[in-house]
């Protein structure tokens, strides 16, 4: 049996586009996600060894189950 990511429904597959398990209406709200390399580089600007891994890891999770696209999750979570 395989969760959705984004809100537990258990008829959830696999969504390479999204690159996490989702259910169908989840998959539909959420657009497409950037891989970790591209979010990191992006997100903390080419200073990710700055940051702690912790961190880095919880920011990418949440980006991958959020609303957003890549520029509006940055624009949406960044102070300054």
């Amino acid at each position: 049996m395989t969760e959705c990511r984004v809100c537990g429904d258990e008829e959830a597959t696999y969504r390479g586009v999204q690159r996490q398990t989702m259910c169908e209406a989840c998959r539909k709200g959420t657009p497409a996600k950037v891989g970790r390399a591209a979010f990191e580089s992006q997100y903390w600007e080419g200073k990710a060894e700055e940051v702690p891994l912790s961190t880095r890891r919880e920011f990418y999770s949440d980006y991958l189950t959020s609303t957003y696209t890549m520029r509006a999750y940055i624009k949406a979570t960044r102070v300054g």
